[in-house]
């Protein structure tokens, strides 16, 4: 636990340091972002700027044009003058429509442009009125010249305000474009600063989890060996349990059984009381005995290979074997067709002999024993409340249920741990092996068992084994 404990929190650490990276290069990318669209914008409104500045510029040089044609023809009284003029008008309604444009959302250019309209329309009035005089052959007199003249001054004056504001506007975006050129740098630096630190933090940890996880291999690796070991001994045990242990005990029964039966009557009641116990005991030690190996052999299956095995087959020759104890009892053990798997033949027989024999044993006095046996095929998706079955498999759901004394449910995971008995040896007999070896059997084809009860309405066991 604490292996596992100090792996998690390196780990834990890496994920905190890669959110913060995140968060981090996040925000510093939204800034240099809204740093680069601002200096996109300070360009785009000294480009606008530039633009306004040029068009005043060329409508004062096109005005100047059309005055200089004007004049022209005035004193020549020749239609050639009239050219440049012309050319001039046009370019001057083209001059107004692109600052209408470029002043928008400039409320004193856009007031200043329409004065700027007004005059601009009453000088093009004027010239056009004495153009027209002088078509006609008549004099155009010096006042209209002189009125002529203070339009033109007037416009000259709007034009020169018009280019001061954009000038001062220009110098003033200017300004701040060469600040923010200034910081994009340092945001840039920033972030490319800021990432490498993070990375090399994050480097830190995520060497400092595999070195951990290598020790952890390590730890599981020298873990396997002492499993291996304990394997080993375990069947150094069983052999000799199967050996050395059952030859001095089959001596003691047989002597025991001896002295019983030919020296019986012979001895005080006290003595016979005492041979009793003795073959009583020695009795429940070879089935203690023959339950060990039971379980040590169901530990192990190297030495064991699958076959197909008939679930109904294996449930008949299991009610054969314990007929004597179901005509005593006159149990009832039904069953539904049960399928045909892929299984160790030898655990699968035991597996249902325990179960069965199980519920016959903990049956209540007063009532029949009734044991049935249900089977439906189910999705691991539809199994809820068990933890470690793979839910893309299919499995086969074996329930064993009796009418027995059951059990309370905080009993439901004790009763499947070896020796773990929730009735002393006098009520019931038994070792407390029989259900640690159904969970081995289980375990060793890749499913689950589980139990549940409640106390005098009998006991339901749940077998889920992989299709």
């Amino acid at each position: 636990m604490n292996i596992l404990q100090n792996l998690n929190r390196p780990l834990k650490y890496v994920i905190g340091t890669f959110v913060v990276s995140i968060i981090l290069l996040a925000v510093l990318s939204v800034i240099s972002y809204l740093q680069i669209r601002q200096t996109s914008q300070y360009m785009s409104d000294i480009e606008r700027n530039y633009q306004v500045m040029i068009n005043g510029e060329m409508l004062m040089s096109h005005m100047k044009d059309m005055e200089n044609g004007q004049r022209g023809y005035l004193i020549t009284k020749r239609y050639a003058y009239l050219y440049p003029y012309f050319d001039a008008y046009r370019a001057v309604g083209n001059n107004l429509n692109d600052l209408e444009r470029l002043v928008e959302g400039n409320p004193s250019q856009i007031q200043r442009l329409n004065v700027l309209k007004k005059l601009v329309a009453d000088k093009i009035q004027i010239m056009e009125e004495d153009r027209q005089k002088t078509r006609n052959k008549e004099l155009v007199g010096l006042d209209r010249l002189e009125l002529g003249k203070v339009k033109m001054d007037k416009i000259r004056e709007v034009i020169s305000k018009f280019q001061q504001t954009e000038k001062s506007l220009l110098e003033k975006k200017y300004s701040l474009k060469i600040t923010s050129d200034k910081r994009l740098p340092s945001y840039i630096l920033m972030l490319s600063v800021c990432s490498g630190l993070l990375l090399m933090v994050s480097f830190g940890f995520l060497f400092r989890e595999l070195r951990n996880r290598i020790n952890l291999q390590k730890a599981l690796e020298n873990n396997l060996s002492e499993l291996s070991r304990s394997n080993s001994e375990l069947e150094q045990f069983a052999y000799v349990a199967s050996h050395d242990l059952q030859e001095p005990l089959r001596k003691i029964r047989a002597f025991s059984d001896r002295l019983l039966k030919k020296h019986r009557e012979s001895l005080p009641n006290d003595g016979q009381e005492s041979l009793d116990k003795i073959a009583k005991s020695a009795q429940r030690m070879q089935i203690l005995i023959d339950d060990l190996l039971i379980f040590s052999r169901m530990v192990k299956n190297s030495q064991q290979e699958k076959e197909t095995v008939d679930l109904t087959a294996i449930l008949d020759e299991v009610k054969t074997d314990l007929s004597l104890s179901i005509d005593e009892k006159k149990a009832e053990v039904v069953s539904v067709p049960l399928p045909t798997i892929n299984a160790y033949k030898v655990q699968i027989k035991q597996l249902f002999y325990n179960l069965v024999s199980n519920s016959l044993k903990f049956s209540k006095a007063d009532e029949k024993p009734q044991i049935q046996v249900f089977c439906e095929e189910i999705s691991g998706e539809e199994i809820e409340g068990i933890d470690g079955l793979r839910k893309e498999n299919t499995f086969y759901h074996l329930r064993f249920k009796d009418n027995g004394i059951g059990f309370e449910p905080e009993y439901a995971e004790r009763i499947f741990v070896i020796f773990q008995r929730l009735h002393g040896r006098n009520e019931y007999e038994g070792t407390g092996i029989g259900l640690a070896i159904c969970k081995r059997v289980v375990v060793n084809h890749g499913g689950i068992i589980k139990a549940e009860s409640q106390p005098n309405h009998g006991a339901t066991f749940d077998v889920y084994l992989p299709k």
